[in-house]
């Protein structure tokens, strides 16, 4: 796998229900997206296109790169959704990491 998925900075939940959390999501990620490579890719066009928003004005990013936000962050939604089911606590304090790998 070329990224790592971990809840991060939250002790409110045993080991073994963070770790089926981060397995959701990083299922749904893969559902979304369509494969673990692919997961890698639009999370690396997403950190991308962000770089660049955050550098230049919106009106500035390419097609492509507004599509590579818009397409993260979807599937990131839905993930979150998904990963948390049955959580009734303020899903906005809780953060999960996706970590990719160095580039070879």
């Amino acid at each position: 796998m070329n990224y790592l998925i971990r809840l991060v900075d939250n002790e409110e939940f045993p080991e073994e229900q963070r770790r089926l959390i981060e397995r959701r999501y990083d299922q749904v990620l893969i559902q979304q997206l369509g494969s673990p490579e692919q997961v890698a890719q639009a999370r690396r066009a997403w950190v991308q296109a962000k770089t660049r928003e955050d550098e230049a004005t919106g009106l500035d990013l390419s097609l492509e790169e507004k599509q590579a936000i818009v397409r993260w962050e979807r599937a990131e939604a839905a993930a979150r959704l998904l990963a948390f089911e049955g959580y009734t606590g303020a899903l906005e304090e809780l953060y999960i990491d996706v970590r990719l790998a160095p580039a070879r």
